[in-house]
């Protein structure tokens, strides 16, 4: 009993000192970063910061443009340091890391390579480890000097964007975590959001390659049906075609991987994928109504699977002799099923000379709520 009293005594004159913190500022006294901006300019690093604006002037209405919620402020110097102590040197109070939502690197940035600010955010405690990281087709101090009134702030929107579309399995990426193990091997690539402007306005404009953390290539955004077709966990796309032998009217399906197996080979000095995916298919709806039967279903199915091979085959090869590297990690199945083998290859090398055998089996399940099959009486 005397053991317990003395437990709670402890606990108790812990918690005593434990009650504030001697640093402890309020958040109105803290400059809150809710997005950054990095980009090379005239030979020098601009950094650019989106920040929240927690004060209002007297009497300003409640209804108001939101683009008065944020400031962007904006230095520049030899390097990135450089360039932070004089944006620091703009703030009022001291930068607060934990609120930022997304980092969005300009292309001259990300080509010279953003490895040594990945290595900086995994270092800070205060930037969080989710935080999304997009190249941009326009330096980010143009982004963040969009008006928009879509969010509150550019950061918050471009990180939306990016969300709403990996919810719908619209899109696939790296996160941090993936980005920093991928630094350690060799030959193996991975994806960012590629974000700019579209007439006027903030838009997803596909992924990004990036080797060695260097920009290598861009892959527009009606280009990555491929690449997440092979890395969405369970992606749902929609694909149109032709009607068979009729090219007036269009099926729009909806495709949905249900089994994906990717299996390695290695004979003959040369490394071989083989993937193997099952497909469900929904037909949507026809352009023009029409009867379908059991041919013209079956041309369907192979139809999809022929399309869904080529778009796969297609971003592979460009994998190879474009970007020349592997961005489907298919290393890591690799390095699982052969790792002594694996120890002995250059990947990069390895993976421009590889072989891809595809094989897509479709279903169609589904020929949606109309029969189509329906005679017409009149």
């Amino acid at each position: 009993m005397i053991r317990k009293l003395n437990k709670l005594l402890i606990i108790f004159s812990i918690s005593l000192f434990l009650t504030s913190c001697w640093d402890y500022k309020d958040i109105n006294e803290r400059s809150i970063t809710l997005a950054t901006g990095i980009d090379f300019v005239d030979g020098k690093v601009e950094f650019t910061g989106e920040l929240a604006k927690l004060t209002s002037p007297a009497g300003e209405e409640d209804e108001r443009d939101h683009s008065k919620d944020v400031y962007v402020n904006v230095s520049y110097g030899k390097d990135f340091e450089e360039a932070r102590i004089l944006y620091d040197a703009k703030l009022p109070y001291p930068v607060f890391l934990g609120a930022t939502q997304v980092a969005i690197f300009g292309e001259r940035f990300a080509r010279h390579g953003i490895e040594p600010y990945l290595n900086r955010i995994n270092k800070l405690y205060d930037y969080r480890k989710t935080l999304l990281i997009v190249v941009s087709d326009v330096p980010p101090r143009k982004l963040f000097n969009i008006k928009q009134e879509k969010e509150p702030s550019v950061g918050l929107l471009v990180e939306d964007l990016v969300n709403n579309l990996r919810e719908k399995k619209m899109t696939v990426y790296s996160n941090f975590g993936e980005m920093l193990s991928v630094l350690e091997l060799n030959g193996v690539g991975y994806l960012l959001p590629y974000v700019g402007l579209e007439d006027g306005e903030i838009s997803y404009k596909g992924l990004a390659v990036m080797r060695d953390s260097k920009l290598v290539g861009i892959v527009d955004y009606q280009d990555t049906d491929g690449l997440i077709y092979v890395l969405a966990e369970k992606p749902v796309l929609t694909e149109s075609l032709f009607a068979p032998g009729d090219e007036e009217n269009k099926y729009s399906l909806r495709t949905a991987v249900k089994k994906r197996k990717i299996k390695t080979e290695y004979k003959d000095g040369k490394v071989i994928f083989n993937l193997d995916m099952l497909v469900a298919g929904e037909l949507r709806y026809q352009y023009y109504l029409s009867k379908i039967d059991d041919s013209i279903k079956k041309d369907l199915e192979k139809m999809v699977s022929q399309k869904l091979k080529e778009d796969i085959a297609d971003i592979f090869e460009r994998s190879q002799k474009v970007y020349k590297c592997d961005i489907f990690h298919f290393a890591k199945n690799f390095r699982a099923e052969h790792p002594k083998i694996y120890k002995g290859l250059n990947w990069e090398e390895a993976y421009i000379t590889a072989e891809l055998n595809i094989n897509i089996e479709t279903a169609l399940i589904n020929l949606g709520l109309t029969d189509p099959n329906v005679q017409k009486k009149y």
